[in-house]
């Protein structure tokens, strides 16, 4: 180990020593443990007299119910009494069940009541209402209402996790008074699943205070920050009898129009100024029994209101982007089964109605094809058992989109397939065994295209199949977990499909000094597997942790149904965390975490007993110690330090040789000041060196300021700069050139400068009538310095190539006074020195100016109904100059740009039958 390397190593150590200190010396003693703690159970009556939805708790029904008392801290001393009461109590006919909270406060002038958007978070007291309605300590619903009478609902799974995508249509109603404020719920039973039962039936209840002026949360049943779980903890909910379930039919039939003004480019056949459609359809769910959803889709609209991010991706790599399309986020847990590493998954619901893969015909002076594939209906299946099972299964087809193409040489127009027809399956199932402490699923996804005759899509696999198992055991209260899971991957195509594949950045099966590992051009078929076994403690007074072991085969492919990022590996890594959460003299809590992981290439495996050999082999790999502080005022500090050892990789080469990369070191720092306040900042910085050749440093700042309690601004600058030796550029046969095995790599060195500004305005009328503005303006711009030819497999070498002056009088071009050169927008490069050019390629300097606009009006005007009106707008403009990049003349450039504007109008109207 190298003298830098142990530099970075004793840094790491440092970090977390020093992050130690300021809170050794307690100011109190903890409260009992968690554990140690009696189930609280709440008795409910059945309503004997109606109950009107008005915050006034006053109905003779609610004195005569048995109340929940004696609330405990979470926050901010865990375990503590409540510092202000909290009296809950509960009724329920065969229709709904009614909820009343006394919220007593003796200084009824600081309840914070800011108004948000629906399920959207901010500094506000609230009420919540938790339920498990099948007492399975692993899933339920969640119903919050805030002081200022905004609802906000959410689905619990897998324990700890929420999502809160779940839209519930529940009636609530507050008050304030010089007692503190009330709220009362009723939650119709069709809103929720359960299973009907002749005998009494207990339900897993839990209730939640937040008070914002002293920042606590109280709970009926302590959700502990030293105890792993959420669900599995909560209270008793008793004397429910529920003989037979309700009636659960709901229809929501939409309209919706959109227009679109904006720039046309000149000979363009296929653009209009401006153009206008109209759409209608209708979305349907269906109650079979008590604990089953049948969802079905007319003419769906699976249009966005909001926009994806703009992002300036050099990468080999997809960009991942959330769902956000309601038919598939509701009622969709069933559906995940991630994989090791990010966002990977056997099942991305964003491939169904995708954009077209297709998107030009050869010589085309201009195309037309659409943003999305129609998506021509879909089917949703989910629910449980009583024995524990639940099941779903999902259905959709996508119909054939086709483009058009101009020919300016001709005049001529021609159609081609842009994408075909698609069928896509999904099926998941999750058995339940000790009570939730034990989970046993599986999961299958499917896909299938119906290609057209001519072929001119065969580079796309006509099939994919992906299946997998995974487990969950939980012992000594939640406190252990072993989990994991084995999945595999089928794809069937053609040889041009298959080959394709193996090339791709997933693969890279063509590196040609790869052992045993190579592209097989005749293939029809690509499987592969890949499988994590971990061992979690999650529950501790301070110590927690993780160790794991894990392994992706060379032939594993999900990207056509599912999602992920990475090639062939073997994996392997160590988590440790202390956290300590009674306060003391500066922090009021903090932790500490150690994480290393590392990956191998499974050439590692033919010598399983050489240091060299594992070492050759290494392909990714971090140390990282990091430190989340929280001082007594509330504001919060975290700071990281992480060493990335080198590394041999062949994403550099995009599949050539593998190349040598430096070790690195990044460190980072980020705070924040009490997010409480009306003026908050969030600033943060990383910085990244690997040699004096590689660096970046990237810097960041959220304000955010609330002049009232209906308004809330955003602004989120940030910039950042990169020097990277190592930017992939071309690849060119030179079969006399054996260094890199008869291939020439040209790289470049690239300085990078991007600027963003996102800007949110939230304004809130009413809770139930809402604008939202956000805007993101991007600058960016790449040099590309120094172009250079990777100069021996294995290494770091590069051989830099002078510039010189294009000479274009010849019938070859040639490179006076230097091996590249370069004009207009094209570069030459001379590999021999003989003066005449060997290789062209477009030239990589670019310059990017985006701005990505949304506005949207949102009115709930009656329960689960509402009306959105949606203003879009888009500039783009790109060019090949970079070196005079100035912030502010390129923000005046791209105001100068002509926008692309979209209106839209959607109207739905929810009936319950």
């Amino acid at each position: 180990m190298n003298e830098r390397n142990l530099h970075a190593l004793r840094m790491l150590a440092g970090v977390a020593l020093l992050s130690a200190l300021p809170a050794a010396v307690p100011a109190q003693e903890a409260p009992a443990p968690a554990a140690s703690r009696e189930v609280p159970v709440l008795r409910v009556h059945r309503s004997t007299s109606p109950v009107r939805i008005d915050g006034r708790l006053g109905e003779e029904v609610w004195a005569a119910a048995p109340a929940a008392t004696g609330f405990v801290q979470g926050e901010p001393i865990e375990g503590a009494p409540a510092k202000h009461r909290t009296e809950v109590r509960v009724l329920y006919d065969d229709q709904a069940l009614y909820v009343a909270a006394r919220m007593y406060d003796d200084a009824p002038g600081t309840i914070a009541r800011q108004l948000v958007r629906r399920d959207e978070g901010g500094q506000f007291d609230f009420f919540e209402l938790s339920l498990d309605t099948n007492l399975d300590g692993r899933t339920g619903y969640l119903f919050q209402v805030s002081a200022a009478g905004v609802q906000g609902d959410a689905y619990l799974f897998d324990d700890v996790r929420d999502d809160r995508s779940w839209n519930g249509v529940w009636e609530s109603a507050v008050q304030v008074d010089e007692q503190g404020w009330t709220a009362e719920l009723r939650i119709p039973l069709s809103q929720i699943r359960y299973l009907p039962s002749a005998n009494p039936q207990d339900w897993g209840i839990n209730f939640t205070r937040r008070r914002v002026a002293s920042n606590e949360r109280s709970y009926f049943s302590l959700e502990s920050r030293r105890r792993y779980g959420r669900v599995s903890v909560f209270g008793r909910l008793s004397g429910l009898e529920l003989a037979r379930g309700v009636s659960r039919l709901e229809l929501r039939p939409y309209v919706l129009t959109r227009g679109r003004a904006g720039p046309v480019e000149e000979g363009n056949p296929f653009q209009e100024p401006r153009d206008a459609n109209a759409s209608a359809g209708l979305d349907a769910r269906y109650g079979i029994g008590a604990n089953f959803t049948l969802d079905a889709t007319v003419n769906p609209d699976f249009g966005q209101v909001e926009v994806d991010p703009a992002v300036i991706n050099l990468s080999a790599f997809e960009t991942f982007y959330p769902e956000r399309r309601p038919f598939f986020v509701e009622d969709a847990r069933i559906f995940d089964f991630s994989l090791s590493g990010g966002a990977n998954s056997l099942f991305y619901s964003r491939r169904i109605g995708r954009r077209p893969q297709r998107s030009s015909l050869g010589g085309a002076s201009y195309v037309d094809v659409a943003e999305q594939t129609s998506i021509l209906g879909a089917m949703k299946l989910t629910g449980r058992t009583a024995g524990g099972l639940s099941v779903g299964g999902l259905a959709a087809l996508t119909g054939r989109e086709e483009g058009r193409a101009y020919f300016s040489r001709g005049d001529s127009l021609a159609s081609f397939v842009a994408e075909p027809r698609s069928q896509y399956a999904v099926f998941g199932a999750q058995q339940e065994l000790r009570g939730g402490a034990t989970v046993v699923g599986g999961m299958l996804s499917m896909m299938r295209r119906d290609l057209p005759d001519d072929r001119s899509l065969d580079f796309l696999p006509s099939g994919a199949a992906y299946t997998g198992v995974n487990f969950q055991h939980t012992w000594s209260q939640r406190a252990w977990a072993l989990w994991g899971f084995l999945a595999g991957s089928y794809t069937a195509g053609s040889e041009d499909a298959i080959t394709r594949l193996q090339r791709g950045p997933n693969h890279y099966r063509q590196r040609p000094d790869a052992y045993r590992l190579g592209v097989d051009s005749s293939a029809t078929r690509l499987t592969g597997a890949e499988w994590r076994l971990q061992l979690d403690r999650r529950s501790g007074r301070h110590w927690t942790g993780s160790a794991w072991a894990a392994q992706r085969t060379p032939g594993f492919e999900v990207n056509d149904a599912g999602y992920f990022q990475g090639s062939e590996r073997l994996d392997g890594g160590v988590r440790v965390s202390y956290q300590e959460i009674t306060p003391g003299r500066v922090l009021r809590s903090h932790r500490l975490t150690a994480v290393t992981f590392h990956n191998w290439r499974h050439e590692a495996l033919r010598e399983p007993f050489s240091y060299s050999v594992w070492g050759d082999a290494h392909k990714a790999g971090s140390i990282s110690a990091n430190a989340d502080l929280t001082f007594l005022n509330y504001w919060g500090l975290n700071t990281g330090l992480s060493y990335g050892p080198e590394v041999r990789s062949e994403v550099p080469t995009r599949g050539g040789p593998l190349m040598l990369v430096p070790a690195r070191v990044t460190y980072s720092l980020r705070g924040n000041t009490d997010r409480r306040s009306r003026l908050t900042a969030t600033p943060s910085a990383q910085f990244t060196r690997s040699n004096a050749d590689a660096w970046s440093t990237a810097l960041e700042l959220e304000v955010g300021y609330r002049p009232s309690s209906r308004v809330d601004i955003r602004v989120e600058p940030s910039f950042a700069r990169e020097r990277d030796p190592r930017q992939y550029v071309a690849t060119a046969n030179d079969p006399s050139f054996t260094p890199t095995f008869g291939q020439r790599f040209i790289f470049a060195d690239v300085d990078r400068t991007t600027f963003s500004l996102g800007t949110r305005l939230n304004v809130t009328f009413t809770p139930h009538l809402t604008l939202q503005l956000f805007a993101q303006p991007l600058l960016s711009a790449g040099e590309f310095v120094t172009y250079k030819q990777f100069s021996q497999a294995g290494t770091d070498r590069f051989e830099p190539f002078e510039d010189g002056t294009a000479d274009l009088t010849g019938a070859r071009a040639r490179c006076i006074g230097g091996r590249t050169c370069r004009d207009g927008d094209t570069r030459f490069v001379d590999f021999q020195g003989d003066g005449v050019s060997d290789i062209s390629f477009r030239e990589r300097d670019f310059r990017v100016r985006s701005l990505r606009g949304n506005s949207v009006l949102r009115w709930e005007y009656r329960p689960g109904s509402t009306l959105f009106l949606v203003w879009q707008q888009g500039r783009y403009f790109e060019d090949r100059a970079a070196s005079d990049f100035r912030v502010g003349q390129e923000f005046g450039r791209l105001l100068g740009q002509q926008p692309n504007n979209v209106l839209i109008l959607k109207m739905n109207y929810w009936l319950s039958l």
